[in-house]
């Protein structure tokens, strides 16, 4: 039975200036998507993701070694 370790993040959403609010929803969803990458390289499995104010906050799990 695998053993778990778990991580809780906080992605900023980015305050872009801009006078087209599609370009800031393109911009935005690069920085979380990058983000998620990330974490997903380094074997986290995204398991919650949920917007909050000024970002969004994902859980991640990945197995633990138990030997």
């Amino acid at each position: 039975m695998p053993i778990w370790e778990y991580l809780v993040v906080f992605i900023q959403d980015t305050d872009m200036e801009s006078t087209s609010q599609e370009a800031d929803l393109y911009a935005d969803a690069d920085i979380f998507t990058d983000r998620l990458n990330t974490y997903g390289r380094a074997g986290w499995e995204l398991v919650s993701f949920e917007w909050v104010e000024k970002g969004a906050k994902a859980a991640f799990k990945r197995a633990v070694n138990a030997g």
